[in-house]
This record gives C-alpha cells, sequence and structure tokens, in this order.
C-alpha cells in the first residue's frame, strides 16, 4: 500500500522560507528504526495483517516519532494516515512547497523561450487548485494549535502564486512577438510549391542528407535537411523582431555550420557548373567546389522569397471569444499555436477527453485528462484559426468554435463563455448549486417512461444480493431511477460494486429557469450524497457533481468504448423515451440496455 500523504523535504521548506511549529510537532507512532525502515504499526496489535506491511510491529512495541524528520525513512508499503486537522494541513504544505519547488525549476530553465515551454509552465496551475487548498486550511483550522500555521501558509500560497505569475509574464515577453510569428508561419506554409524550396531539397539529396559538422553524442552519422533548418532559423529570427538582413546571416551560418566541408554524393543534383573542370585536381574536387559555391546562392534566395511573403499581421481587432478542445496547449503539435496559452481563460475548464502516448509523441508530451476553455484571443487570431480550420474539410473534428466579440462587461463575457463551454460538455460547475428544488415536470414525465419499458432495478429485487443487483445494472440488464430517499440508500449499497464501472446517467441540463438539453454522460459513479451524485466523466476526469433531481435514470454502458478507432464519448444527446398513454405498473422483462446500431462504430 503506497504512502498516503505526498512526502515535503526539508529543500522544499527552505525555499517556502516559512517556519511552522505546528506542522514539525505532528508526531506519528512507527515501529522498527535503529538504522532500517520505520513501519506504521497494526491497530489490533496482531503481527500481521492482509492491509498491512508485512514487516510491521504490533502497536505494543511502537514509539512516537515526529513526521516531518522521519517522513522519508518510512517503508513506502506502510500507509500513514492523520487526523483530519493535521492531515490537512500537511497536504497544504506539501502543496505549496512543491509549487516552490517547481518556481525554482522553472527560473533555472536556461532553454530558448518558446510559446510551447510557457504553455506547459501555465499549465501546472491545475483547475480547482485554489478551492481545494482553501477546503485543506479551512479543514486545519478546526484544531486551534494548528491554524497559526494555517495563516501562515496562506500567506506564502499568495507570495508564491504572485511569484509566478510574475515569472510567467517575463517568460511571456522573451517569447515570440505573436503577430510576427503568425506572419512568418504563414510565409513558410505560402513557399510551398515554390522554386526555391524544391531547390534545397536538390541541396539536400546532391550530398545525400549527410551533414559535415561533427557527431553529437551518441550520433553515428549527422544528417541534414536544408529546407526545415532554413525555414526554422527564419522563422524563429523574423518572430523575435530580427530585421531581414541579420536574419539571412543567421540563416546563412546555421547552414554553413552542416555544409561548409560537405561532399557531393549525387552529381546528378548539381546545377550547370560556374568553374571550369580543369581548375580542380579531380572530378570529385570539382564537384565539391560547385556546392559550395551552389547551397550559398539557394540559401539566400529562399531566405529572399521568404522575405517576399512575409507580412506582420495587425491586432487592431477587437478581441473575440474562442473555444478549444483539447486544452492546454502542451503538446508537440499544440506548438504552432501555443501562445494562446497566454490569452485570459473565462469560465470553467470542462472534460473533453483523455491524452495518451503514441509513437508520434513528442518528448515532452504528457498522458492526462484534457480540457475543453473559452479564452479571449486577438480577433484577427480569430479568423485565421477558422480560415486555416475551414480549409482541412471534415477529415479532421473541429478543434475551434468563435464565439462573439468581447464586450469588456463581466457578467455579459462570462455569460457567453458559459454558453460555448455548455457545446462542448452540457454540465457546467454551477449547474449543482443552482439546482432546483422540485423535480422539473419534464424529468418526472421521462421518469415515468423509463420506468415503464425499462427493468427497473431496487432493493432485494428477486431476493438478489446487492452485488448481484450491480452486475446486473453494470451489464445493462436494468436501470436506477431517481425517487425517495429509500432509492438515494439503495444506490449507496451499490456504489461500491460500480466504483469501476462506466455507467451513463441520462439526465436534464441547463441552467435553471432556463430551457435545457437533454444528455447522457458517461463516466464511473465516485460518490453518491444526499441530493447529489458525483460522476467522473470517463473514469478519469475529475468528479462532476449532478443533482439528483435532474436524473432521469442511471444504467450501464458494456459497450463504451469497444470502437478502438475513434475515442469513447464522454457524453451523446439524450434522445427522451416516448410517453405512453397509459402507464403501467407491470414489471417488465429483463432487457440488456445497449447503444443504438449507429452508435456502435
Amino acid at each position: 500500500m503506497a504512502q498516503s500523504l505526498p512526502p515535503i523535504s526539508a529543500q522544499a521548506l527552505e525555499l517556502l522560507g516559512v517556519e511552522l511549529p505546528a506542522l514539525a510537532a505532528i508526531r506519528v507512532a512507527l515501529t522498527g528504526g535503529s538504522g532500517g525502515k520505520y513501519h506504521v504499526p497494526h491497530s489490533d496489535l496482531r503481527r500481521y495483517s492482509s492491509d498491512g506491511c508485512r514487516y510491521a510491529g504490533p502497536a505494543a512495541d511502537a514509539a512516537t516519532y515526529p513526521l516531518l524528520e522521519v517522513f522519508g525513512e518510512i517503508c513506502k508499503k506502510c500507509s500513514v494516515s492523520l487526523p483530519d486537522a493535521p492531515d490537512a494541513l500537511w497536504r497544504a504544505t506539501a502543496f505549496t512547497a512543491g509549487r516552490a519547488v517547481a518556481l525554482q525549476h522553472a527560473r533555472a530553465d536556461r532553454a530558448v523561450r518558446t510559446w510551447l515551454s510557457y504553455a506547459r509552465y501555465a499549465a501546472q496551475q491545475q483547475p480547482d487548485q485554489e478551492k481545494q487548498f482553501a477546503a485543506w486550511l479551512k479543514q486545519a483550522r478546526t484544531d486551534r494549535k494548528l491554524a497559526k500555521d494555517a495563516r501562515t501558509l496562506a500567506q506564502a500560497r499568495k507570495e508564491s502564486e504572485a511569484a509566478f505569475a510574475e515569472f510567467l509574464a517575463g517568460y511571456a515577453a522573451d517569447c515570440p512577438e505573436v503577430d510576427a510569428y503568425n506572419g512568418a508561419r504563414d510565409a513558410v506554409r505560402r513557399t510551398a510549391g515554390r522554386t526555391e524550396r524544391r531547390v534545397l531539397a536538390e541541396v539536400t539529396a546532391a550530398v545525400a542528407g549527410k551533414s559535415a559538422r561533427r557527431p553529437r553524442q551518441y550520433e553515428s552519422q549527422p544528417e541534414v535537411d536544408v529546407w526545415p533548418m532554413v525555414s526554422g532559423v527564419w522563422l524563429a529570427a523574423r518572430s523575435r523582431g530580427i530585421c531581414a538582413v541579420r536574419t539571412a546571416g543567421l540563416v546563412h551560418d546555421a547552414v554553413s555550420k552542416e555544409l561548409a566541408r560537405a561532399r557531393v554524393m549525387d552529381v546528378t543534383r548539381l546545377p550547370q557548373p560556374q568553374t571550369r573542370g580543369e581548375e580542380h585536381a579531380s572530378p570529385s574536387a570539382w564537384a565539391d567546389a560547385e556546392l559550395a559555391l551552389w547551397w550559398p546562392r539557394a540559401v539566400a534566395e529562399a531566405c529572399a522569397r521568404l522575405e517576399a511573403e512575409f507580412e506582420a499581421e495587425s491586432a487592431h481587432m477587437t478581441a473575440r471569444l474562442l473555444l478549444i478542445h483539447d486544452w492546454p496547449l502542451t503538446n508537440g503539435r499544440d506548438a504552432p499555436i501555443a501562445y494562446l496559452a497566454a490569452s485570459p481563460v473565462l469560465g470553467p475548464l470542462v472534460p473533453f477527453g483523455f491524452r495518451r502516448r503514441d509513437y508520434f509523441s513528442d518528448i515532452g508530451d504528457t498522458t492526462g485528462p484534457s480540457y475543453s476553455a473559452v479564452i479571449a484571443a486577438p480577433g484577427h487570431i480569430v479568423a485565421k484559426l477558422e480560415k486555416e480550420q475551414a480549409a482541412q474539410g471534415g477529415h479532421y473534428p473541429p478543434r475551434f468554435v468563435a464565439g462573439g466579440p468581447v464586450t469588456g462587461r463581466r457578467r455579459t463575457d462570462q455569460t457567453a463563455a458559459l454558453k460555448l463551454l455548455r457545446t462542448a460538455f452540457p454540465v457546467l460547475p454551477s449547474d449543482a448549486d443552482n439546482a432546483p428544488d422540485e423535480v422539473p415536470a419534464a424529468v418526472e414525465e421521462q421518469r415515468r417512461a423509463r420506468a415503464a419499458t425499462s427493468h427497473r432495478l431496487e432493493r432485494g429485487d428477486a431476493d438478489e444480493r446487492a452485488y448481484r443487483t450491480a452486475a446486473a445494472l453494470s451489464d445493462g440488464y436494468g436501470c436506477w431511477i431517481p425517487g425517495g430517499s429509500e432509492e438515494t440508500a439503495f444506490l449507496k449499497e451499490l456504489h461500491r460494486w460500480l466504483g469501476w464501472q462506466v455507467l451513463r446517467l441520462d439526465m436534464w441540463c441547463g441552467p435553471e429557469g432556463t430551457e435545457g438539453v437533454w444528455a447522457s454522460l458517461y463516466g464511473t459513479l465516485d460518490d453518491v450524497g444526499e441530493g447529489e451524485l458525483t460522476l467522473k466523466p470517463g473514469g478519469q476526469h475529475r468528479p462532476v457533481r449532478v443533482p439528483v433531481n435532474r436524473v432521469v435514470a442511471l444504467v450501464g454502458a458494456p459497450r463504451w468504448d469497444r470502437d478502438h478507432h475513434r475515442e469513447a464519448p464522454l457524453w451523446r444527446p439524450y434522445e427522451p423515451a416516448p410517453v405512453p398513454s397509459t402507464v403501467s405498473v407491470s414489471r417488465a422483462h429483463r432487457m440488456r440496455v445497449l447503444p443504438p446500431v449507429g452508435e456502435e462504430k
């Protein structure tokens, strides 16, 4: 069993620069030590236990130690637990110290500053972190002995976040200028099929892609592709405001390191000779001399073509709302648009999908849940992204959805952003806070319709045990329909067997007092509370609170992720069941609930 508490190192506490006497006074009972690992004793005083470390001794042999001093020496298979208030203080301290360490590592980064790296640093601030940190401090303050440390941590957290925001602002200032970057990137794109680009491809073929520079570590034969090198250096220089003449010099210097002493491997790629053959000692020397005259001219012509295509855009247009799927922009494929990470985010983040690594992933790509976000982006950037997305056709799913202009009025912009977000995921965090007190008439009507057409699982149904009823629910042989407190208590009883099963939650979505939509959410049941359910979309996202008054039915989704050709959906529109004229109370036959034929693809 892994340690339940996150580690806190002495170096991390030193970076915080605060004194936490109450945290240092937290003590735990441990066995072992004396040069070996410490172990958490068994609470039942037995030497061995199936739910603990096999090397832990009985509680009678335990002694108390300061947890902060011995935490790193505790067995990794032992689970360290604390009372609620000390546990919250420890977790808040570990989180704040981790942010301080992350800031130190970010400041020590000496790599070239790019928008992709900026997006990765900005993504370290996960959604709902502030809410979780505030909850930890609130719990810690319930113990008067820990209240002072909680106040100290709150101030340290505030200062750390201010320092990180200052770091991000300075980092963004050193990144390429956005409008110049977009203009330079469009110039590179417009050179496709140009003569200058084909000539550089001939230069690469003449040397068979072999570079003349010294091999790097673990590199057998240096390789070179002239056009990507020319366009990459030119793009980096021009997007950072370097003039055309200096940019051409930088490109020439970069290519010369690869081709200064290169040998010709294919003489058929050379153009018409510029020198006489008798001036050289051998045919190979003649070919190498022609290459040395050819590639500088080809590189200069390519730079001239890029300059002719280059137009720096103007940011005079009003900012617009832009819905982006697969947020944050931290993967390698996001590099061309990573500068959007510096735009302000309006509203919450909603679930979108899950990132996995594959053969085409870059080194810095990570796995984990991805989201949809609404940002306020420059209007000309939004128009450009719309145009590029339309040119792709229907082969790729759309990633951007443009909204209206940003008015500058907070409530108006927030309302428009929430409306865009609801098209990406129908349930928003604010829905649970504004849930109706009574069950809407449409939801009640659908519950009666589902009860008449489906097998409704109830407590003690057919004298079955709870785990068999849970299996029937997860396999799609029945459904759970909300009612009174008895139905909620019954679902709580089934929850322990449904924790890893993907279910489908049919519900009505939308803010109270407005016209809503029907949707089916797919995910795992995280918790069953009084008046609300908590569902993890896809089983991998943070829990989403759903009021029971909006729920129509809960049913299994046995074929949810069987289609390997596309990502399993987190939600689908729900087709309301037809309402019969006379609802029969008789029990229907057990029928397995499967998606329609069109949804299995």
